[in-house]
């Protein structure tokens, strides 16, 4: 008998007018011991929802299942149980997917972790207190004596996880739910991440459930994966089977997300934009009379060139300065160094506080939900630059000008009248990119531009700024964490590390030849 077995399982939501819609359809599974099943699929393919309903963790009686559905934990009917307690956080325990929410901030993780202790298994004070620190120290975190006396936001993103999973292991659970554990960390925290989890599962024997958007991870993890889609299992198998031999359409859709290679350009050997000695320094400490005590310099002396219609990737983890870089390079932070935008508009140098320069030089967010105003239409998002830098056409110009920029992002015009809130992230994301090429720029910097986005719609945003870029001979800035995106659209590439620029060149050269030993460890963790 399986560790866990799931039937026909459906899941129903009742709105405010009591009508039922249907989130989970008939999803049937099976967890053996010891076992590792990875589910897959978009945002909104019932992944999660699925795992919630393990335990009886969805919004009751809001949420209901079909009579015919069934969970069963070692043989225990699971829907219904009344003391389903005593198998949450004891015989079957979660990792959410945001640490940060799902953390206290108001207590230090040391108590948070020791409250399952003195819950589950009856510890005294001492006894949580001795227990919680061979956990975090388990689990990795250096310094384990201190940071247990932390609160949460003193931790990074990566130890923050780990105090979860620390928190999820206090029990010694017989299957532990990974609900996207890795979705917010960079790519070497995320290998860390997993082979944290490979390593318990490998002492302890426990049965693992790894959600996840992310097929690379769940190829690294997984023994048998299960593919979701709109609420259905579309496919399930062996892990090599499905990645080698994908049945089904939406399967090969997303495998083949990965492996988007970007066109050869022709690229001009013409100077955009030069960069020399880029420095951004923040103030730490500073006295009662507003004097800088202590200094942190996000960006070291950094100096590299951009051609025409040639995509230049910046990548490095959280904090190596890569954002920063950007930010400086459109002159929306304060630095020091010179940055010049060469042969642009008549063969003249354009200065950054110039209005010339703010309707060359664009930037797009990681996050377009909050770069994009709530209160305004998409024609007013689009066309407010239009209002600054070509006053000069009539309402109709300007909105037959929206309309063809829209177009050309893959949104057609009947979207003009509609609001931020009603689309999904990789068409608010177009809608972002369409507001920055309106102006006609020559440079566009891209910030994390599908860090926040489904695998699918990773892919047709990369193809979209490649067909853009082939047609207007634009150059970008890609900035990311992400390894593979880079690979897909990037011509050069610079790795930043600690506020430096530790390598650039050619894209083919550094994922073949990486020089610099952490350039190996990107690469490595994400490709």
């Amino acid at each position: 008998m399986a560790l866990l077995e799931v039937k026909n399982l459906s899941v129903f939501f009742r709105n405010s007018n009591g009508l039922a819609s249907q989130a989970v359809k008939d999803v049937s599974f099976e967890v053996e011991k010891g076992e590792i099943l990875g589910i897959v699929g978009e945002s909104g393919s019932g992944k999660s929802v699925t795992a919630l309903s393990l335990l009886g963790l969805l919004p009751y009686p809001k949420a209901f299942h079909s009579s015919n559905s069934s969970i069963r934990f070692e043989g225990r009917e699971l829907i219904g149980d009344k003391k389903i307690q005593q198998i949450r956080g004891n015989k079957i325990a979660f990792i959410f997917q945001e640490p940060m929410s799902s953390l206290n901030p108001l207590h230090r993780v040391g108590k948070q972790i020791s409250e399952a202790l003195t819950l589950h298994r009856g510890f005294s004070s001492k006894e949580a207190k001795k227990e919680v620190l061979r956990l975090l120290k388990m689990t990795g975190i250096k310094n384990a004596r201190q940071k247990m006396n932390a609160f949460p936001f003193e931790l990074s993103g990566g130890q923050r996880q780990r105090v979860m999973i620390a928190m999820a292991m206090a029990n010694n659970p017989d299957i532990l739910v990974a609900d996207e554990p890795t979705t917010a960390l960079d790519v070497t925290v995320q290998k860390q991440i997993v082979d944290l989890l490979l390593k318990l599962r490998e002492n302890t024997g426990m049965s693992i459930i790894f959600i996840s958007h992310d097929l690379r991870l769940v190829r690294k993890i997984a023994n048998r994966v299960m593919v979701m889609k709109n609420g259905q299992v579309v496919e399930q198998g062996e892990v090599e089977q499905v990645f080698n031999e994908p049945q089904h359409e939406y399967t090969r859709s997303l495998i083949s997300s990965f492996y988007t290679l970007k066109n050869n350009n022709k690229i001009s050997k013409e100077i955009v934009m030069t960069a020399n000695d880029v420095t951004v320094e923040f103030d730490l400490k500073k006295n009662f009379w507003g004097k800088s005590l202590d200094k942190l310099k996000a960006v070291n002396q950094v100096s590299l060139v951009l051609y025409r219609n040639e995509t230049l990737g910046i990548v490095g983890e959280s904090g190596s300065g890569k954002t920063t870089l950007g930010l400086a390079i459109a002159n929306l932070i304060k630095h020091d160094g010179f940055v010049s935008f060469e042969n642009i508009e008549e063969k003249q140098n354009i200065i950054q506080s110039s209005k010339s320069f703010r309707k060359l030089v664009q930037i797009v967010f990681q996050d377009p939900y909050n770069s994009l105003n709530p209160r305004m239409s998409v024609e007013e998002i689009v066309g407010e630059g239009l209002e600054v830098h070509f006053p000069e056409l009539s309402k109709a110009e300007k909105r037959r000008w929206i309309i063809r920029v829209l177009r050309e992002v893959g949104l057609s015009d009947d979207v003009l009248n509609k609001y931020p809130h009603e689309f999904s992230g990789g068409q608010r994301q177009r809608i972002a990119i369409a507001r920055a090429l309106i102006l006609k720029p020559k440079i566009l910097i891209l910030d994390e531009p599908t860090s926040a986005l489904d695998a699918t719609i990773q892919k047709q945003v990369l193809q979209l700024l490649n067909q853009i870029q082939e047609q207007r001979e634009i150059s970008y800035i890609f900035i990311s964490h992400d390894m593979a995106a880079i690979r897909a659209v990037a011509d050069r590439i610079g790795v930043m590390k600690d506020g430096q620029l530790v390598e650039i060149g050619p894209s083919d050269e550094i994922l073949r030849r990486p020089r610099h030993e952490y350039t190996r460890e990107l690469i490595s963790a994400a490709l």
